[in-house]
């Protein structure tokens, strides 16, 4: 489909920059005139205006055989000698129709002088500067043009890259979700082998968690406080199961509690401390700081004498994530004298996923 307004636009730049070229040359024409300069009648004035317009319409259309008809070929056949060739060409034409134009036209009939002879030395210096002339702004039309296009091809590879990016987020995102479930219903599969009476309340707080997951983080960001409600709920779900062999210690402290935050980032780094060695009396600690939108978690949980540090899908997609959508942050954890340890820290206001889902920009 056409958008008009493209087009009127391109029009519209099209005639500004023809017309500037167009008086810029007119005034030239004018006051280099020793005639006009000593007889500045308004009848020189109409002959020029005409001659310079004549000489532009020469110039307009070498100009666009090359912007419309060699560049494209250029661009999409890579043909560079053939191009330079055809290039050269046209304007060795031009000139020399602008020389014609000269002669046969312009002289004899716009300014009637009809007795101009000149010899062949000055009739090639004169189609040298025609040529200068032609090459003048055609090299300025095709400068425009070139970056005009290279304009364009980076606009189309940002576009690119945000959608593959955005894409990756996705992917990222989904594999989440699955993560989340199949961990949640090892716990529920434990508490129903066991016929604990905790089993129902258990897949009730489990169909909160997936609603959370399947609709709340479609959005861009969600609130710090709706991200903590949710985390506190899985711990309590997964407490359940685990009962007195292992307590979780949440400390919290932050500033606004509207604070946006990606949905989805902590969650994994929780479920993270429930993977590990199973030792009873356990405590995984998490310490979580929000001020001034500057966030910083810290986490820890023991682990078995013998564990290594592996990279599992949950840690990992969240650093691909961050990594996404901020500009600022750090990520990091390592195993340190049977101790797992996480160190998050994020600069919230650094969000750059806008870019990610707004494709227009």
């Amino acid at each position: 489909m056409i958008n008009f307004e493209k087009v009127k636009n391109r029009l519209g730049y099209h005639f500004l920059f023809w017309g500037i070229y167009y008086i810029i040359c007119l005034y030239n024409e004018l006051y280099l005139s020793p005639s006009f300069l000593s007889h500045p009648e308004l009848s020189l004035f109409y002959k020029a205006v005409l001659a310079v317009f004549l000489l532009l319409i020469i110039k307009i259309t070498v100009v666009y055989f090359i912007l419309y008809g060699l560049i494209p070929s250029w661009i999409d056949d890579k043909r560079r000698v053939q191009f330079i060739l055809f290039t050269i060409i046209s304007l060795l034409v031009g000139a020399f129709l602008m020389r014609m134009m000269m002669h046969l036209i312009i002289w004899p009939c716009i300014y009637k002088d009809k007795n101009v002879i000149l010899s062949v030395p000055t009739f090639v210096a004169r189609y040298f500067y025609s040529l200068l002339d032609l090459v003048q702004i055609a090299g300025i039309a095709v400068s425009v043009k070139l970056y005009k296009l290279r304009s364009e091809l980076i606009k189309k590879e940002k576009k690119l890259i945000i959608e593959r990016s955005r894409a990756e987020l996705m992917h990222l995102k989904s594999q989440i979700n699955p993560h989340f479930l199949f961990n949640t219903l090892n716990s529920i599969y434990s508490l129903a082998r066991e016929k604990s009476e905790n089993t129902a309340d258990t897949v009730m707080r489990l169909s909160k968690l997936m609603r959370y997951t399947l609709y709340d983080t479609v959005q861009k960001t969600v609130s710090i406080k709706d991200e903590l409600k949710m985390i506190a709920d899985y711990i309590e779900l997964q407490q359940l199961r685990f009962s007195n062999r292992m307590e979780v210690k949440l400390e919290i402290n932050i500033d606004k509690e509207e604070e946006q935050i990606t949905p989805l980032i902590l969650l994994p780094i929780v479920e993270n401390s429930y993977k590990h060695c199973d030792v009873h009396g356990a405590i995984a600690s998490f310490k979580l700081n929000l001020i001034n939108g500057r966030l910083t978690l810290i986490a820890t949980n023991p682990v078995c004498s013998n564990e290594v540090l592996k990279k599992g899908t949950g840690l990992s997609n969240v650093q691909k994530q961050i990594k996404l959508l901020y500009k600022d942050f750090n990520f990091k954890y390592y195993i340190d004298q049977n101790q797992f340890k996480l160190e998050l820290f994020i600069n919230l206001n650094s969000y750059r996923g806008n870019e990610l889902f707004d494709l227009r920009r």
